[in-house]
């Protein structure tokens, strides 16, 4: 009769407070909340027992007992600010702690490791797994473990830790009497709780429950964009007999679900330009089980063509057998279409490269035969004349002959501009410290010109002889157009967010700013031909490369204090993309 009328009297008090607020289906959290009341009025109890059990000892002890006190305080107006804040996790930790430094106190006076209090601590590590789970639950068994340790080395110290119960044998037995029996109570009445509840059927119950209720949101989600989405959908079922299409497969082919409904897809979508080795080997996956992507030309309602993107998934049964199969299908028409053009261009493009190729080698055999036949006639004239010819003679012929020369040079600078960056190369990595270092060495590099590299520089990747090419030309004109005794060429990088920024500076004459873009045009020099012999095509050839690559290419030079060339080079390599309803692109 008394165990029913308490039972009565906590489930009036659960009635009035925050426990009335949780949905009746929320079985779990109520479950957990009546343990949760059990264990703090298991807290305040045995706190409130143990505080007078302290004073019985000796009155010097009162600090202990007004700790427990407090303690015992803190495990009721837990529970009470539960009842208007209602987190029910902060309340749990808070009492699950509150505990636990509540038998951290008692060793401090109980003989430390010697506690009989500390068979508490196994209440609080079950409570702990019952309302917080399974990590919260692991982290306070390993706290007490560390708990334990601790008062281990520290017991044996008398100045640290003390036994009110020490030399008196009866007050010993009497404490362990006590803490045992509460101890015994606070599990037996933690296990009563897990037994008569239920937790884990309660728990898989409602996993269950909001499994069930998430796949029928997403179930009513999928059903929606199944319907309305622009690619076609199809459910067949294991024969191949069609079950439901959607509104984007009636707007892809015009065929409509009665039209289709009970008969295989393939019946009127494929035709004599469909790939029926594809559909062969389609079926014969669908038909083991296994999903099958491709893409396929098929027919619709008009008999005009269309490709699709397809994707088929069947569906198992348990038993692993194919009940449905359920088609995916993306109009790729422009897309094919596009590629197909681009095949075209590419084969004609490759053709004008070959013809180019082949011009190439005309333009050097046919433009350089007469000016190698102009160069052996002036020798010979030269030879038979010797001693005959006057000084101005002499001059013009000259001038003939170096204007052969630089005809032929303009026309190797034509050529090698053309074939600059002809052609697809291969990346690789690049450790620029050792490829300058080997660009210094085929360069030709004067003995009153020193070469400069103030900080390490990078590993890229790229195409190395074109970069060769970019450093050849950039560090001979540094050398060729300087008018120092002493020439300084300094060589460094910087790294920005999606390319690296090299710079060549050296310590010549410099280019006043209104030549900066005209420097880098073919057959464009500064420095008249008579004076300094150049073609003029190797900046044009270092900003095609370059500019071809994705980078770019500037001069940073003011007139007698030098010249600093800079460009870029992207860490990716430039995609080129053909766009089908617009130009080619490139792209980082």
């Amino acid at each position: 009769m008394q165990i029913k009328a308490l039972t009565k009297s906590i489930r009036k008090l659960l009635a009035s407070g925050y426990y009335n607020t949780i949905p009746d289906d929320d079985l779990l959290e109520r479950q957990r909340y009546k343990l949760f009341f059990i264990f703090s009025a298991s807290g305040f109890l045995i706190c409130l027992a143990e505080s007078f059990h302290a004073i019985s000892f000796d009155t010097a002890y009162t600090r202990l007992a007004t700790g427990l006190q407090l303690f015992s305080i803190t495990f009721l107006l837990n529970y009470l600010a539960l009842q208007r804040h209602g987190k029910l996790r902060i309340a749990y930790i808070i009492g699950i702690l509150t505990a636990f430094f509540c038998i951290h106190l008692f060793n401090y006076y109980y003989g430390g490791i010697r506690n009989s209090g500390n068979f508490y601590y196994s209440v609080i590590i079950i409570t702990t797994f019952m309302l917080l789970g399974r990590t919260e639950g692991l982290l306070m068994m390993g706290l007490s473990i560390v708990n334990q340790i601790y008062f281990y080395y520290v017991s044996p110290d008398p100045g640290f830790v003390w036994n009110i119960l020490e030399g008196n044998q009866s007050d010993i037995n009497q404490d362990f009497l006590f803490s045992t029996v509460m101890a015994v109570l606070a599990i037996s009445a933690l296990s009563s709780s897990l037994g008569s509840s239920k937790n884990i059927v309660i728990e898989k119950i409602t996993e269950a429950r909001n499994t069930l209720a998430d796949k029928n949101r997403e179930l009513s989600k999928l059903s929606l964009v199944a319907s309305k989405t622009d690619s076609a959908v199809i459910i067949a079922d294991n024969n191949c007999n069609t079950l439901w299409v959607n509104e984007g497969f009636e707007r892809l082919t015009s065929y409509t679900l009665a039209e289709l409904k009970g008969i295989c897809p393939d019946t009127l979508l494929h035709g004599d330009k469909t790939d029926f080795n594809t559909v062969k080997e389609m079926h014969k996956a669908v038909q083991s089980g296994q999903p099958f992507s491709c893409e396929l030309e098929q027919y619709k309602k008009d008999g005009s063509t269309f490709w699709s993107s397809l994707t088929l998934t069947p569906i198992l049964d348990e038993a692993g057998d194919v009940i449905k199969v359920i088609s995916l299908q993306t109009d790729i028409t422009e897309r094919k279409t596009a590629e197909n053009q681009i095949k075209t261009y590419l084969k004609d493009l490759e053709k004008t490269n070959k013809e180019l190729d082949e011009f190439a080698y005309v333009v050097s055999h046919d433009l350089k035969a007469p000016l190698h036949a102009i160069s052996a006639l002036t020798t010979w004239i030269e030879d038979d004349m010797q001693g005959k010819f006057s000084d101005e003679t002499s001059a013009n012929f000259n001038i003939i002959k170096n204007r052969v020369v630089r005809m032929e040079d303009l026309i190797n600078g034509l050529l090698e501009f053309a074939r600059a960056n002809h052609g697809t190369s291969e990346r690789v990595t690049i450790n620029m410290n050792e490829f300058i270092k080997e660009m210094i060495e085929f360069v030709d590099i004067p003995t009153n010109c020193l070469i400069k590299i103030p900080a390490p520089l990078p590993t890229i990747t790229g195409d190395s002889i074109k970069l060769q090419q970019i450093f050849t030309n950039l560090i001979s004109n540094a050398i060729k157009y300087n008018d120092k005794d002493k020439m300084y060429i300094t060589i460094s990088v910087t790294d920005t967010e999606s390319s690296w920024e090299f710079s060549i500076r050296d310590n010549g004459p410099g280019i006043d700013p209104r030549f900066h873009e005209k420097i880098f045009v073919i057959f464009q020099t500064l420095t008249p031909r008579d004076t300094l012999e150049s073609t003029g095509v190797g900046l044009a050839i270092v900003k095609k490369i370059i500019e071809e690559e994705g980078g770019k290419v500037w001069i940073d030079s003011q007139t007698g204090h030098g010249a600093d060339f800079r460009f870029t080079w992207p860490k990716k390599p430039r995609t080129f993309v053909y766009k089908y309803n617009g130009p080619a692109t490139y792209f980082q």
